[in-house]
């Protein structure tokens, strides 16, 4: 059975270890009477741990502050080593002499040519406009990067969210159905007891037993429906999914719903408008594609380079070693060099156009997805208000049909309503207690949906 106890919803990360014990209280095998019972802050650890989604937006992340480097290196001056031990034999038969005529020695020449030389060269961009809008447009794609790395997390907690909720529902509404095979068990047995004393009708006492098998199939099947809950809580944590025996894994119920009646659609509105990480995300792609743009435009500018080179060098005879690393001559320069690309087959325009398009582009998707963030967020507050006013009502309903039930079993015993009557009373309360359950773990999902909008933990001082 689950534990019930107050669960924490303020997620954070946590060190491997405490990772390592959740997922050996999810993977590791039990005894066949224990039960490991994994809290909704363990999930949320774990998944913050071990999920693949966290590993691959990290990683993104990662590579975009890596790529800064090369954005800032291009204001460096570059530095170029280089040195060449060089030999070469030859034979010479043939000569042009002074009056152009092909002649052909008597005696072929045959002669050696070595060389060693190195060079230190420097060099530095003065005037190049792109370098300043990818310095820009690199700093945009880094914050946009750590914006969906955040996002990825919450996207991720809402996940975890979801399936511990709807594990939690399959676990109440296998309760209900083991409850409701129950109570079949009991009034098959009423039913046969009235049946031998004539109180009852053959037909009856068939329709309890029909209604028994029926429980039974129920039971099964929200075992099974359990059962494929839990494997898909595993598969949102990212550890291995097991074939889990029922029993062996628990979740812990909350033991408050939030509150939706504070809610206020235009502050939460204004809250993501501002603070969603996917948002934010999309206004640095603006900024990089608006910095591409004008690093496109900067190509029809000239561009102006500096650069120093010192090289020694020297000419070996046929029997001096190549491996000479002073060699005596000597040379040092310097140049400005100037260039401008008036003509290139219209490439570049090409590249603006290609830039202004990304732009474009970029700007509105934001504006789509703004909108389509609102329309989530208002969606969502109206959906939770309208669900807690379900709950109020079902939860109602769950204690008069139980009621009802009570009466109409006793009732039943004293044969004073046929079997009819009571299977009535057991269907309503059965129906009621499902419905009541569903409401309550979609409203927390619907909760969690919208904490994946806004950000942050919306259920502090809810009751």
């Amino acid at each position: 059975m689950i534990r019930a106890g107050r669960v924490l919803h303020q997620p954070a990360r946590v060190a491997g270890a405490v990772a390592l014990l959740c997922v050996a209280a999810l993977v590791a095998p039990l005894p066949a009477a224990a039960q490991e019972t994994v809290s909704l802050e363990q999930a949320l650890r774990t998944a913050l741990t071990l999920n693949p989604n966290i590993e691959s937006a990290g990683a993104a992340a990662a590579a975009a502050t890596s790529s800064r480097w090369a954005d800032w290196g291009a204001f460096l001056p570059t530095a170029d080593v280089r040195g060449t031990l060089s030999q070469t034999d030859f034979t010479t038969v043939t000569f042009v002499d002074p009056t152009g005529v092909s002649q052909t020695l008597d005696d072929p020449i045959t002669a050696t040519r070595k060389s060693s030389s190195a060079s230190l060269s420097f060099g530095l961009a003065l005037l190049n406009p792109e370098r300043i809008a990818n310095v820009k447009s690199g700093a945009a794609r880094e914050n946009a990067a750590d914006f969906r790395l955040t996002a990825a997390e919450r996207v991720v907690i809402r996940d975890v969210k979801r399936s511990y909720f709807e594990a939690l529902k399959q676990t109440q509404l296998l309760e209900v159905s083991q409850r409701q095979l129950g109570a079949r068990r009991q009034d098959f047995e009423v039913t046969q007891q009235r049946y031998r004393i004539a109180a009852a009708s053959r037909s009856d006492l068939l329709g309890a037993e029909m209604d028994l098998s029926d429980a039974e199939i129920r039971v099964l099947d929200s075992e099974d429906a359990l059962s494929r809950a839990l494997r898909q809580l595993q598969v949102t944590l990212g550890v291995p999914v097991t074939d889990t025996d029922l029993g062996s894994i628990g979740v812990i119920d909350v033991d408050r719903v939030p509150d939706a009646a504070p809610l206020n659609a235009d502050a939460l509105v204004v809250s993501a408008l501002a603070a969603n990480p996917n948002l934010l995300a999309l206004r640095e792609d603006r900024r990089a594609a608006s910095s591409d743009l004008w690093s496109a435009k900067a190509t029809y500018l000239p561009r102006i380079d500096i650069g120093y080179t010192f090289g020694r060098s020297k000419e070996l005879g046929r029997d001096e070693s190549l491996l000479d690393f002073s060699p005596a001559n000597t040379s040092d320069g310097f140049v400005i060099s100037g260039s401008w690309n008036l003509f290139s087959g219209f490439t570049r325009k090409r590249q603006t156009a290609q830039a202004d398009q990304q732009q474009r582009q970029a700007a509105a998707q934001l504006t789509a997805q703004q909108l389509q963030l609102e329309k989530d967020v208002r969606d969502l507050v109206k959906e939770l208000k309208r669900r807690s006013q379900r709950l109020t009502i079902l939860e109602r309903n769950v204690q008069l049909a139980g009621e009802r039930l009570e009466l109409s079993r006793e009732q039943y015993r004293l044969g004073s309503i046929p079997y009819f009557n009571l299977q009535q009373a057991i269907d309503r309360l059965t129906l009621t207690e499902q419905s009541l359950f569903q409401e309550r773990y979609d409203y927390l999902i619907g909760w969690a949906n919208l904490e994946e909008k806004v950000g942050g933990d919306l259920s502090t001082g809810a009751s």
